[in-house]
């Protein structure tokens, strides 16, 4: 393997990143500085950074179930971090989003702890349609049903892959599928149709579901069962 390639593997950061730190001759092989980027390695090889010993990082991903009042970031004056939910893994790690719903919100959220894989994911998760259940505090009726429909292709006029489909579950549930994640752009036009929402759950992305994970509960997963 590669000097540059193990080194990134091993610390957060870019491929340029580590080949300007490597040249900059922070980086020994077993013992002598090496500040070649393409220097193979031995499976022998012990590799330091800064004086310490690195070794590559065997990284956690994660999906998880959102409750509400619950926020996507690592700290928030109002509400606990979703990282608390999974504390037990969260010892001695940072953890990134791959996506992030609001704290009102519930529903699929992926996490890891590499950041160059939530990186790309989080654009790819971009062009992926979503799947969101949403239930009313009160009875659905068709005509707002049919106003939601025409608020939103009024609202999209000008982006023709912006569909919505909406199914109505029971009388006061809707799945509702759309081209892509536009949770505060759903929330506006059920505000506008004189729904009072109980609750809004994003049950999936592309073909990546939050399945029979329980709400509050968490799968952790290997990297190529992300599936979207």
């Amino acid at each position: 393997m590669r000097l540059v390639k193990f080194l990134t593997l091993c610390v957060a950061m870019s491929r340029n990143q580590g080949k300007f730190f490597i040249r900059k001759g922070r980086v020994s092989v077993d013992g002598k500085v090496t500040t070649d980027p393409d220097f193979e390695l031995l499976d022998s090889s012990r590799v330091f950074f800064d004086g310490k010993q690195i070794a590559i990082i065997e990284h956690h991903y994660i999906v998880l179930n959102k409750p509400a009042h619950f926020a996507c970031v690592t700290e928030d004056k109002e509400y606990p971090s979703v990282l608390n939910l999974i504390k037990d893994l969260a010892i001695d790690r940072s953890y990134y989003f791959a996506n992030t719903l609001g704290p009102l919100e519930t529903g699929l959220v992926l996490i890891s702890s590499d950041i160059r894989w939530t990186s790309r994911l989080s654009l790819r998760l971009q062009k992926k349609s979503c799947i969101y259940r949403i239930i009313s505090a009160n009875d659905i009726n068709e005509d707002q049903i049919k106003n939601l429909s025409e608020i939103w292709s009024a609202s999209s006029a000008n982006n023709m892959l912006d569909n919505i489909d909406i199914q109505k579950q029971n009388i006061n549930t809707l799945l509702i599928r759309l081209n892509q994640e536009q949770s505060a752009k759903i929330m506006a036009a059920l505000s506008s149709i004189n729904l009072t929402i109980k609750q809004l759950q994003l049950q999936q992305i592309g073909k990546m579901g939050i399945g029979e994970i329980a709400e509050g509960d968490y799968l952790q997963v290997k990297e190529n069962e992300v599936q979207i």
